[in-house]
């Protein structure tokens, strides 16, 4: 708990003069909140949530108690109800960057993320907080613009021209695309047989260069294994390349002029066609 704040007697006791009623009503949430601050130092956490609710019900704007009822229901992982709580804090101040950086940090677990953005988007530069914001909001927009991509793609369907050609969804152009694959996760992959590069996209639809090794030449054929291993056909340099998940190339075999490939997952074999023969070969995985 980072505020341990008491209530000032001086302001109590000017209360008290004018309106006992109201004065009853502070002093009886001031001494909850002090109670409160006591058991939360003894790691009496329910009873220390309890009686900073009670001190709310006496006095709707303690700030104090709903600052430090907040930060103890997100230190044991009641966000839901720290939600509620950070909410009231922000109708007392509505500038208060540690209250909004919560709400956003919450927001963002919970999946809220344009409700998340709305609030870290508020807190100056001159906060403390604002480093912190600054790299959920850029987390945010990424994971935003990545769920804009992969609603575009669901939404489109294949189209075609006027001459029955199909149009389909641009997902970035190629240097002469030939091979593609699909691994397990659902990500694809694309050789470039004049860049000699593999590119990977996405199931956001996100592309990237997945390999650009010098053993890759001339890619045709591609394949992937049940450990998402991707298989190349150099036609150019008469190998054929693995390529591990993590990008490490090395060479599997030397083929003649290797063109298709398909992977047998029941049988975890690998079968190639050998232009330079004419011949189908066959690999054990």
């Amino acid at each position: 708990m980072k505020k341990n704040i008491l209530i000032s007697f001086f302001i109590l006791l000017s209360v008290m003069a004018f309106n006992p009623s109201f004065a009853d009503n502070e002093e009886e949430a001031a001494m909850l909140y002090n109670e409160a601050i006591d058991l939360y130092k003894q790691d009496d956490v329910n009873r220390s949530i309890e009686l900073f609710k009670q001190a709310i019900e006496l006095k709707q704007d303690f700030y104090e108690a709903h600052y430090n009822l907040a930060q103890i229901l997100m230190s044991v992982n009641k966000n839901n109800e720290a939600y509620k709580s950070l909410l009231e804090i922000i109708k007392l101040k509505p500038d208060d960057p540690e209250a909004l950086y919560n709400i956003g940090k919450i927001q963002y677990k919970r999946g809220y993320l344009s409700s998340a953005h709305s609030y870290l988007i508020k807190i100056p530069t001159s906060a403390a907080q604002y480093e912190s914001a600054k790299l959920l909001i850029d987390k945010i927009e990424k994971r935003q613009k990545e769920l804009e991509l992969e609603n575009k793609i669901k939404q489109n369907k294949t189209t075609y021209d006027a001459q029955g050609l199909a149009l389909g969804v641009e997902l970035g152009g190629f240097e002469a695309p030939s091979g593609i694959a699909l691994d397990n996760r659902g990500n694809i992959y694309v050789a470039s047989f004049l860049d000699n590069t593999i590119h990977k996209i996405s199931i956001y639809g996100q592309k990237t260069i997945f390999s650009n090794s010098s053993l890759v030449r001339g890619p045709i054929g591609l394949a992937i294994d049940k450990n998402d291993n991707v298989y190349v056909a150099n036609y150019s340099a008469n190998t054929i390349v693995k390529i591990t998940p993590e990008g490490n190339a090395s060479v599997f075999s030397k083929v003649q002029k290797p063109y298709c490939l398909i992977y047998d997952d029941k049988n975890n074999k690998l079968f190639v066609t050998e232009q330079e023969t004419n011949k189908l070969i066959k690999f054990d995985l």
